[in-house]
């Protein structure tokens, strides 16, 4: 009973942090075709931004996460314009294998001068809110993970409330649905791409706010937040944001399932193996469908 319990605990907590960090992948592959590399190294920059704003200058902790926020929707509108904007409309470019790789270089170029700025090694990072709370006599969760929980499911919600009454958050949708009906309908839809840019971005520098405590802060800490919203976006199918929530909680589950019953360095093999079961059987992801995004 108690390790079913702690099994549902760690879905919520993991489920939720990598929905935060895939939901930005899924948002620019939906309005702009491009597989975001640089989704990861966001990730890593909202945590040194919140290492610098709370350690380095003294500021209350919960300032870190709007600090983090307004760095990473800079640096993904930045990297828009410096990797994205330059492709778009080029005759005889294969736009999604080039800003690939572009979006790639500028992750490479921002890991680099983080590297040349704090150096190699790790850096703690205290917990929001310390302590923790016993569930039963054998199961406890820490107030930081609550908080993981609570901001990310947040965070999520008010992506959706965006998503579906604001005038912007409407025309993103309507990007990822149909560009050419869009835009004649007069959306703008490069500025279009320049707030979806932003927002993934922010919302990964929020994660990496969450997840400093647990990993620490250093230049490759993005890595694996990367790997494994790759995973969940091909899970899920790309471009699909209501597949993507599913898909984060799913691998969630497994992956604590498979660190509680068996052992956690078996967790990102299992992933592989069942991502490659649900692409056999589903080639474009349990929620995608061939030449559509659907948000």
């Amino acid at each position: 009973m108690n390790a079913i319990l702690q099994t549902l605990v760690s879905t919520v907590v993991q489920g939720s942090m990598l929905a935060l960090i895939a939901i930005g992948m899924t948002l620019v592959y939906g309005t702009l075709r491009v597989l975001n590399m640089a989704q990861g190294v966001m990730v890593m920059v909202g945590g040194f931004a919140a290492y610098t704003t709370v350690v380095r200058t003294g500021l209350p902790t919960w300032i870190c996460l709007i600090v983090a926020a307004v760095v990473t929707f800079l640096l993904g509108v930045l990297t828009y314009y410096s990797a994205v904007k330059p492709l778009l409309g080029r005759v005889g470019v294969d736009f999604e294998m080039t800003a690939f790789i572009t979006t790639f270089a500028i992750a490479t170029i921002v890991q680099s001068v983080v590297l040349l700025i704090y150096g190699p090694r790790q850096k703690p990072f205290d917990p929001l809110w310390p302590g923790r709370i016993d569930i039963t006599s054998d199961v406890s969760i820490t107030y930081h993970s609550l908080i993981m929980a609570a901001v990310a499911i947040g965070a999520l919600v008010g992506l959706g409330l965006f998503l579906s009454r604001s005038r912007y958050g409407l025309a993103i949708t309507a990007v990822a649905q149909n560009l050419d009906a869009a835009r004649l309908m007069g959306i703008p839809a490069r500025r279009v791409y320049v707030v979806t840019m932003g927002i993934a971005a922010a919302l990964a520098g929020i994660a990496g706010v969450l997840l400093a405590p647990l990993y620490f802060v250093y230049p490759n800490a993005g890595d694996l937040p990367l790997l494994q919203a790759l995973i969940v976006v091909i899970f899920a199918g790309l471009g699909s944001v209501r597949g993507t929530i599913y898909a984060s909680y799913i691998i969630g589950f497994l992956s604590a399932a498979v660190a509680i019953y068996w052992k956690s360095a078996y967790a990102l093999p299992v992933l592989y193996v069942v991502i490659l079961l649900v692409l056999v059987v589903r080639p474009n992801g349990i929620a995608g469908k061939p030449q559509e995004a659907r948000l």
